[in-house]
């Protein structure tokens, strides 16, 4: 049986596609899913209507979300829907995954080095804010430890896992 068919704006490309993208997608997963917009329309978010179009073709009922940039293994976006999962329920998947806060077993699982970069990532990140104290007092992020790679690059098929797509992510340019 073949696999489904993703939706255009979740799919990743290997060859930059319009205005030099590899999607057609353009997210900072640090960001709410409801301020992605269109790389050919950057003024514009996604519509209510693209983010209820089902993610797939044929529709699933779950889709997993994992990526080889993050650290670890546990963190796999799933996106549930006996519906059929839609556009906006990945993202909402990817979103809920990496703003949730690190666990002190996964902390202790990242490198010195690697705890020192993220540590820098988030500092910056909390200094950003009015309300400075609670986003700091929320402690360090999932999206903390990708460090600079927030940027929503597509999806495309894990090889040799079932319902499992490949997130590729990529650093804003500067």
């Amino acid at each position: 049986m073949s696999s489904p068919t993703l939706h255009p704006l979740l799919r990743y490309s290997q060859h930059d596609g319009e205005l030099g993208h590899c999607c057609p997608l353009l997210w900072d997963l640090r960001e709410s899913p409801r301020t992605a917009r269109h790389v050919s329309a950057p003024d514009r978010t996604l519509s209510a209507l693209e983010l209820s179009q089902h993610a797939t073709n044929p529709p699933v009922s779950l889709l997993r979300v994992t990526c080889g940039i993050f650290p670890q293994e546990s963190w796999v976006a799933e996106a549930q829907n006996w519906l059929g999962v839609t556009v906006g329920n990945v993202l909402d998947a990817i979103f809920e995954t990496v703003n949730t806060q690190i666990t002190y077993p996964e902390w202790n699982q990242l490198c010195p080095k690697q705890q020192d970069r993220v540590n820098i990532v988030f500092d910056a990140r909390w200094r950003r804010f009015m309300d400075a104290a609670q986003v700091r007092e929320r402690g360090v992020l999932r999206s903390d430890c990708v460090l600079l790679h927030v940027l929503f690059a597509g999806l495309s098929l894990a090889p040799d896992m079932d319902a499992t797509y490949l997130l590729t992510l990529k650093r804003p340019k500067r």
